[in-house]
């Protein structure tokens, strides 16, 4: 028989996946728990209590909705909130107002489109893709004053060119509203809004300039692909024109003036479709002349249009606007010219716009998502991921030096992907693991690394959407199928990786986003969270309060929310009672400067007797299933290793504790094939109620917990209620007792 006291001096990896239950030799086994429910794994190794949420109202009449983030500088944040048809606006915990009441913005996005959503910013503008509707242009002009139009995209993107000659168009004139007469059917009703480029076939009668020519006021002459018309002198002059708009002297001896009329290309919009061979159109870009007096069959139709379909993925990247996967083109990901993310005119141009069509290498799945990395524009497609890739080292990607290489093949599923470091780091296709795209220096290439798998069993339920709130801790959120949160801290400068699970006191978790905090120093993260509240169906917007204890500081422990839907009330004047609208027919608890109070039942109009003066409260609803076990503990033996041998604990565990008033802890012990056998809950902090709660407590202590022999043995650590709770290391004492 051997007694022993094995430390644990870091729990960083969070709650582990069963499958390492045996591998006590794996670092992230010696630094992990069995669960972590409710917890957050810390980088410097303990677990605290994850934040609770503040209520901050509802979404629109209760409906599904869809949070993004706008920032437009550090102090200046909002979250959008789109619901069906409508968009409001929440600012810091609050809902900008119009009137008195919310502000909202009629949007083309119904409820089945919103999960769809995907979006980009560029200063006070977003550009947002669903893969339904046009791209859309959200512009903001004021706090209470947006708008929301289909993104002007005048200069393309376009098709491939026509190649049947017998299939043409002619125009009715060069510019203004025109006629657009067609052979062999080109138009269509599912063009209407789409753009069209031609190109004339017939230049003879444009020719080409020559120098010291005499020339008549009205003339036309072509060079390097443009056309232009002598509008002063009378000769061609000594030197070609070449500028792209208005009018310039080329010849003062012989006062030869040209004005630039078109390129060798022209743009229409179709507005209005008569017949198959009939189109009316307005000019977007000037047409070449000879476009109104032959037909030609150089035409290319707009690539995003109600024929084609719109993109569904977006993103900015080397200051060009890039889309993605249309339903006619799934695989295509067009680029903007750098500088212009409006313009899409095809270009050959280092800085010019052009298209690029990932060739597929079993199948043509669609692209889901774009992200922005360190080392490229990262591709995520339902069954392979890939970036872009550059000919020439350290340059910008082009027309002609782009390529695409191929990175993994995971698969994705089209949840917007996140990259805290310029390394994606996506949820895979099939929902349940999470990925991270790495350059690996010995390849030269960017190579895959599976961040879920210590604790693969936490995406068993799947995966639905991630958020990255980089301060005050490195944290990825996740929302699972489930409705609760996943929560991973991760930090590879420090090679800390660790899992929990964060439930939301019964609620459901529909739509997240992270923002600034007023002061710009911290990520707040702002969930939509379905709640049955007095039998019925509400939407609450909620915000995530600030982890409490595991930052420097010495906030007063009264402060420290751990609470769910949580409202806060303080005055100088002492009050007794309290009401929480939001939780009526709720069973609550508050947490004082005089310690904790709860459960309470909160009435039918919300409600709340405390029974004690106290100048300051939080109230919200307690999550019972928080709590944190530890692995299987392992008693040393003389021999060799003593799995399967009896073993107990024996009282005098150690604990040392962080800024903690108080938590429960004792142990479970078990046999192979029965029921575990929980001990007797002990408290951590002896605090009675009506205590002054104001300190938090910091320091070493001894737990008086023991167990019964068994093969089993492990430590479970639970809230109580809404106290803060931070535990930095535990040392059992254990005895190995044999077989």
């Amino acid at each position: 028989m051997t007694r022993s006291s094995p430390p644990q001096l870091s729990f960083s990896a969070g709650e582990i996946s069963p499958l390492l239950a045996a591998r006590a030799d794996y670092q992230r086994v010696q630094a992990g728990v069995s669960r972590m429910c409710g917890f957050l794994p810390l980088r410097q190794g303990g677990f605290t209590r994850a934040p609770g949420t503040w209520y901050r109202g509802r979404t629109r009449a209760d409906s599904p909705a869809r949070l993004v983030s706008f920032q437009f500088a550090q102090n200046d944040a909002v979250v959008l909130e789109f619901s069906d048809l409508k968009m409001r606006v929440w600012r810091y915990g609050q809902p900008v107002l119009s009137g008195g009441l919310p502000y909202e913005l009629t949007t083309p996005y119904a409820s089945a489109d919103l999960q769809r959503l995907q979006w980009v910013q560029s200063a006070d503008v977003i550009y947002l893709a669903d893969g339904a509707h046009p791209v859309q242009k959200l512009s903001r002009f004021a706090l209470d004053n947006w708008a929301i139009e289909a993104a002007p995209f005048t200069a393309g993107p376009f098709r491939l060119q026509n190649i049947d000659k017998a299939v043409t168009v002619q125009a009715s004139a060069a510019t203004g509203t025109v006629t657009l007469t067609g052979t062999g059917s080109p138009f269509a009703a599912d063009l209407i809004g789409s753009l069209m480029m031609l190109e004339p076939v017939d230049l003879s009668t444009v020719p080409l300039w020559t120098g010291n020519q005499a020339a008549t006021i009205g003339d036309l002459c072509r060079y390097d692909g443009n056309i232009y018309e002598l509008v002063a002198g009378t000769n061609t002059g000594v030197n070609p024109p070449f500028h792209l708009e208005g009018d310039h002297l080329y010849d003062a001896v012989n006062g030869t003036v040209w004005r630039f009329l078109s390129g060798s290309t022209g743009i229409v919009r179709i507005t209005a479709v008569a017949n198959a061979n009939s189109a009316t159109a307005e000019v977007v870009e000037r047409l070449p002349g000879p476009l109104a007096t032959a037909p030609t069959y150089r035409w290319s139709q707009g690539a995003w249009s109600a024929r084609h379909g719109y993109p569904a993925a977006i993103e900015i990247y080397e200051q060009r606007l890039v889309a993605a996967a249309t339903p006619a083109d799934p695989r295509t990901v067009w680029f903007s010219t750098a500088g212009a993310l409006e313009d899409f005119r095809p270009s050959v141009e280092p800085d010019g716009a052009f298209a690029w069509n990932i060739a597929g290498r079993q199948t043509l799945n669609r692209v889901l998502w774009l992200v922005a990395g360190q080392r490229g524009l990262h591709v995520g497609a339902l069954g392979e991921e890939y970036s872009t890739r550059s000919t020439t080292s350290g340059a910008a990607i082009g027309p002609t030096t782009t390529i695409f290489g191929f990175d993994s093949s995971y698969g994705s599923i089209e949840g917007r992907p996140i990259a805290p470091d310029g390394r994606p780091i996506f949820i895979s296709r099939d929902g349940r693991r999470v990925i991270e795209l790495t350059y690996a220096f010995a390849q030269d290439a960017n190579a895959p690394r599976e961040l879920s798998l210590p604790s693969e069993h936490l995406g068993q339920p799947g995966l639905a959407e991630i958020a990255w709130q980089s301060a005050p801790l490195r944290l990825a959120w996740f929302r699972r199928t489930t409705g609760d949160l996943a929560v991973m801290v991760y930090d590879p400068s420090e090679d800390v990786l660790g899992w929990a699970t964060c439930p939301v006191a019964g609620g459901q978790v529909e739509s997240m986003a992270v923002t600034a905090s007023a002061d710009g120093a911290d990520d707040i993260l702002t969930l939509i969270v379905l709640r049955q509240i007095d039998g019925q169906a509400r939407r609450c917007v909620e915000e995530q309060a600030l982890v409490y204890g595991a930052v420097a500081g010495d906030d007063p422990i009264r402060t420290a929310n751990h609470l769910f839907c949580a409202a806060q009330f303080q005055d100088e004047t002492p009050f007794s009672a309290i009401a929480v609208p939001h939780l009526a027919g709720q069973s609550v608890h508050v947490w004082t400067e005089a310690g904790a109070f709860g459960p309470i039942a909160a009435d039918q109009h919300g409600n709340v007797v405390i029974g004690h003066p106290v100048t300051s409260a939080i109230a919200g609803l307690f999550d019972t299933t928080h709590a944190v076990r530890s692995i299987d503990l392992v008693a040393p033996a003389r021999d060799g290793s003593a799995l399967g041998r009896r073993k107990r604990m024996h009282k005098g565990t150690g604990l040392q504790l962080h800024r903690t008033a108080g938590g429960r802890i004792r142990t479970v012990d078990w046999d192979f094939a029965r029921a575990e056998r929980p001990g007797r809950w002990t408290d951590l902090v002896h605090v009675p109620v009506g205590t002054d709660a104001d300190t938090a407590h910091t320091g070493a202590i001894e737990a008086e917990i023991v167990s019964n022999a068994a093969r089993g043995l492990a430590v479970e650590f639970a809230p109580d209620g809404p106290k803060p709770m931070t535990v930095l290391a535990m040392v059992p004492r254990i005895e190995e007792v044999g077989a």
